[in-house]
């Protein structure tokens, strides 16, 4: 690997062949009217017969040259800060031929390295046929063609395009007001509002000494007096910062906050208390992980839902905000290159667990908190990526799409900016609606709640009384298990009955626990 250097023959008017370095043929220099001489007198005047071919010869040998010049600046998939330079004659002067393109999204700086030309050295064995013979890369086909134009919203084009964030789904209807007219005029009723209610006491009782919750209810304060702990022998992680994040979405979704007076106020405060103290420091922000991204991811979407619920307030913003901001630098620093999060940072992650990054990363947004350009548009681009073998039928790392995942990326999509108003996305929700709530699966039912009630489906009161009514019959009303729910399925396993417990009662929270992100204008206004 050498630098291309380009300088004069040793005699501009001799008849020797051009000499070489680096492997790349150095060309004469063609002065207009001099053939190449530093004046006119330098060398015999070549016969008018000979004039136009030696300037044609000239034009083409530098035209190729130019020509490969700008095949070696062709992309060649890095994300790095490369530029091509090479050096005319003896003049110290560099000519820049590739300016900065695109950003890693990890990177903190990124002004520097654009308006700092660098030198970089060329394998002079790479011709053209090597060049065209390159591996296109994958992350071309991370989208298909026919779902490019969804990355950036229904009617936009372009993988590098800003998601535009819907202006719905806000937090403002988290008052004992707000419980009351969206509970009537979404769907709650009597029971389910008790239900929500029996489900917050259970958890409070649930909560450990030192401020936060646990999937093992093995442990202190239930102390094994309810069945169904989290799954014993599982490789998969059940961190404590995911049980507490949980748990706290629960709180916050009925309204509770450590700023405002009621009956878990403190409940909340030690709760949020418990999850600064545990953040852990690092390079690229504050890690809530505990062993997997799950984690952090649920960590960070409490905390910033806390911080929207008490923006109004003075005490604790600035901490709070500086907890979210952090956090949210962690995750996105933690992306991988497709758009993902993986159960370790930087590594290539599924629906799932991406799907809480997402999240976190909204109730950031939301907050002012700023997060890096492209995170939410690669993050959307692998959501596409994963349903390739049909319209909006999502899989769990990339095709073929199954139900459960396919409900977490319908909803994924409309908190990513896609509207309802494209047909085939709102015939997938009418497909979702028409299976019908799971009931044993509750991540299913969770996330195919959102979707239906953030579009405002029209098959939403149809879904909502199926799955209203069953957690409210299979909630357990006696003993120590009271408030709670647990159903046998893959994930309920794993988090056990605290996990489920904390799903179903943020469902049932569903009708003021968000804004609807798209909800429908009653009157057309004059």
């Amino acid at each position: 690997m050498t630098g291309i250097t380009i300088s004069k023959p040793a005699s501009a008017c001799s008849n020797a062949p051009p000499q070489i370095s680096a492997g790349v043929p150095v060309v004469p220099d063609v002065m207009a009217g001099t053939g190449g001489c530093e004046t006119s007198f330098a060398c015999p005047r070549d016969s008018e017969d000979d004039r136009l071919p030696a300037v044609l010869i000239s034009t083409i040998i530098h035209t190729t040259f130019l020509l490969l010049l700008a095949l070696f600046t062709l992309p060649k998939g890095s994300r790095g800060a490369d530029q091509l330079t090479a050096r005319q004659g003896q003049s110290d002067k560099i000519l820049v031929m590739r300016t900065l393109e695109a950003q890693d999204d990890q990177k903190y700086d990124k002004n520097v390295a654009m308006d700092t030309p660098v030198e970089v050295s060329i394998d002079a064995s790479v011709t053209l046929a090597t060049l065209g013979s390159e591996t296109k890369e994958d992350k071309d086909e991370v989208v298909s063609s026919e779902m490019q134009p969804l990355v950036a919203g229904g009617g936009s084009t372009g993988s590098d395009l800003l998601v535009r964030l819907p202006s719905g789904g806000g937090l403002s209807r988290r008052t004992p007001e707000g419980r009351l007219e969206y509970g009537e005029k979404y769907g709650a009723t009597r029971e389910s509002e008790q239900a929500v209610e029996a489900a917050l006491a259970w958890l409070a009782a649930h909560q450990r000494s030192n401020g936060s919750w646990s999937f093992n209810l093995d442990l202190a304060p239930c102390n094994g007096a309810c069945r169904h702990t989290k799954k014993k022998g599982t490789d998969s992680p059940t961190p404590v910062t995911g049980a507490t994040g949980l748990a706290l979405l629960a709180f916050l979704g009925a309204g509770h906050t450590h700023h405002h007076e009621g009956p878990y106020q403190e409940t909340v405060r030690r709760g949020i208390y418990f999850l600064r103290d545990i953040a852990g420091e690092a390079g690229a922000g504050l890690d809530w992980q505990q062993g997997s991204m799950y984690g952090h991811g649920i960590a960070l979407m409490a905390l910033s839902e806390t911080l929207t619920m008490s923006s109004r307030e003075q005490a604790g913003d600035a901490d709070l905000h500086r907890l979210v901001s952090r956090g949210a630098s962690f995750t996105c620093n933690g992306q991988h290159e497709n758009g993902s999060w993986g159960y370790v940072p930087g590594s290539p992650g599924d629906m799932t667990v991406s799907a809480w990054q997402v999240l976190s990363l909204v109730a950031a947004k939301k907050n002012r908190v700023d997060i890096h350009t492209n995170t939410l548009s690669s993050a959307k681009a692998f959501v596409l990526s994963t349903c390739k073998d049909r319209d909006f039928w999502f899989g769990y790392k990339g095709p073929p799409g199954e139900e459960t995942t396919t409900a977490i990326g319908l909803a994924l999509m409309l908190y990513l900016g896609q509207s309802t108003e494209y047909t085939p996305f709102y015939n997938a929700l009418t497909d979702l609606a028409d299976r019908g709530p799971k009931f044993q699966n509750v991540y299913h039912d969770y996330y195919a709640t959102l979707a239906l009630h953030h579009s405002r489906h029209h098959a939403w009161d149809q879904w909502n009384r199926k799955l209203r009514d069953h957690l409210v019959r299979t909630q357990a009303k006696k003993g120590h298990e009271a408030g709670s729910w647990h159903f046998a399925d893959p994930w309920g396993d794993i988090g056990g009955r605290l996990y489920t417990t904390a799903m179903c009662a943020m469902t049932l929270e569903v009708y003021y626990r968000y804004m609807p992100l798209y909800e429908k204008v009653d009157d057309f206004p004059l």
